[in-house]
């Protein structure tokens, strides 16, 4: 090449097609499948009967043969769908992930994380125990009740996906799902007298009014409640022509049977409910079963517990009993569903010792037998009677404009409003541990909760006008399951040394669901 010649130009070397450079795609491995048992088909057939029996009495009755027409066609429907879904249905379990689809014009795939998972839980009633099934919900710490139902499962299906999954949770390197599975080791279990004492201290007068108000309101439905009405009537005036002694007598014995029922009920509820309890724990997971028409299976991985609490009411207190509860990541979003599944509960009701010696398996290293809580400011004493003198003023102010003297029977809130804030000051108090902060509150009752300091969200202060009056603010705890854990009145400088002492060793500590 002469000096009179253009130097060639050399471009960049042209890079290889990334798609055809980058490796393929890894299959991921399934370790476990399948649909739903044929046996949901029957179930739906004997709801979708009991549905349709009242409507279609009531459209032969009346002779209505359009509505006859409406009932099948919504029972064809029903039917149709739920054939549909049980054909559409499937789920597949990988090392990563539980994947279920559904659906035929309209085609649905959820994928949850299995980190994310956070229970498994088993439900069966009394008609699929006998056709041995169950129904799965699995939940995460969306707080939103079962992120995934599988309705229904045969037994041994439900039970070996639990197996792949605990195996999941456990793996090191490489899932071992044949391993057998690890031993689990007693906790608690419920005794007769425990489920009796748990039925006597939960007494359901209130569902027993709700029923009679229900009844009533059926028999006016059908056209009989005038003849309930006036059958209650002639009951009142009959009552009316007795002797004061005789009528103290029969409306005492009125009372007791009305009492006694509620009684009854809140013990039969109680055994229905929680019956053959069984707390055990395998690895670091912690099952529960109970159930006696409605059998209930439920695992707990202790990681996701938020906060421990032990709940004694008055009568409780008073037998030495108390209630073990336990919020994981989530929970406390559905009050009316925690009450029906009692997913929260670790033990209906045992004795305080027992309900103590429970607290180091849910929150390692925690013996709280004995712990001695630092109270709060015995201004407390001082703030509620404010309070209560205050609201008395305004009671007897009011009343004697309405009624006359007799409202000075309201003085009587004022010792009332000591006796309480005496009560409030000595149930009152927290207690700084190395790992977890303990919180003591109640009046006529005493309820504790112990929180690990990993967990928390937050700390916040609060102090309304009169707080602040007596300078006293509330400490307000938030962790990732529950209702926010409250201490009440104490002094505005020691509740901002709590709340930067949470928050610090909260900061400092990896937070995990």
């Amino acid at each position: 090449m002469t000096s009179s010649e253009s130097p060639e130009f050399v471009g960049p070397p042209v890079p290889p097609d990334l798609e055809s450079a980058a490796p393929p795609p890894v299959e991921p491995t399934v370790v476990a499948a399948g649909h739903l048992h044929p046996g949901v088909l029957f179930l739906r057939l004997l709801d979708g009967l009991r549905n349709a029996i009242l409507p279609l009495a009531v459209a032969l009755v009346a002779q209505q043969s359009w509505l006859m027409w409406f009932v099948l066609v919504m029972f064809v429907y029903g039917m149709a769908y739920w054939l549909a879904r049980y054909m559409t249905f499937r789920y597949v379990l990988t090392e990563d992930e539980l994947i279920t689809t559904e659906g035929i014009l309209h085609r649905q795939e959820r994928r949850i994380p299995v980190d994310r998972i956070q229970d498994l839980n088993f439900e069966s009633s009394l008609l699929r125990r006998m056709t041995g099934l169950v129904v799965v919900s699995v939940e995460t710490a969306s707080g939103k009740g079962a992120e995934a139902s599988l309705d229904s499962l045969g037994r041994y299906e439900a039970e070996q996906l639990r197996e792949v999954l605990l195996a999941l949770r456990r793996r090191s390197g490489q899932v071992q799902v044949d391993a057998p599975p690890p031993e689990e080791i007693p906790i608690f279990s419920t005794s007769a007298i425990e489920l009796t004492v748990l039925g006597l201290t939960n007494n359901r007068v209130g569902a027993i009014i709700v029923g009679l108000f229900a009844i009533f309101e059926f028999a006016d439905e059908l056209g009989f409640g005038g003849v309930v009405f006036g059958t209650g009537s002639d009951l009142v005036q009959r009552l009316g022509t007795l002797s004061p002694p005789v009528l103290v007598v029969i409306l005492a014995a009125g009372l007791f049977l009305f009492l006694l029922a509620g009684w009854l009920l809140s013990i039969a509820a109680s055994f229905v409910m929680f019956h053959d309890f069984r707390l055990t724990q395998r690895d670091d997971v912690i099952l529960r079963r109970f159930g006696l028409i409605t059998t209930r299976s439920q695992s707990l991985p202790k990681r996701r517990i938020q906060r421990v609490l032990l709940e004694a009411s008055l009568l409780r207190r008073l037998l030495g009993m108390v209630v073990v509860r336990a919020d994981s990541a989530g929970s406390g979003m559905d009050a009316k569903e925690e009450l029906r599944s009692g997913r929260d509960i670790i033990a209906p009701v045992t004795q305080r010792p027992v309900g103590e010696a429970i607290v180091p398996w849910l929150l390692p290293d925690l013996y709280v037998q004995d712990l001695d809580f630092q109270r709060v400011s015995p201004k407390v004493v001082g703030r509620i009677f404010a309070e209560g003198l205050l609201l008395t003023t305004l009671v007897v102010t009011f009343g004697w404009l309405a009624i006359g003297p007799i409202a000075l029977v309201a003085l009587i809130l004022v010792p009332i409003a000591w006796m309480f804030g005496f009560l409030a000051y000595h149930n009152l108090g927290y207690r700084e541990l190395e790992d977890y902060f303990a919180l003591r509150w109640g009046i006529l009752g005493r309820y504790r909760a112990f929180v690990p300091l990993h967990k928390v969200q937050a700390a916040q202060l609060d102090a309304g006008p009169v707080d602040r009056l007596f300078g006293l603010a509330s400490l307000v705890v938030y962790v990732a399951g529950g209702s926010p854990t409250r201490l009440s009145y104490l002094p505005r400088r020691e509740a901002e040394r709590l709340k930067s002492a949470i928050a610090a060793r909260a900061a400092e500590s990896r937070f995990v669901w």
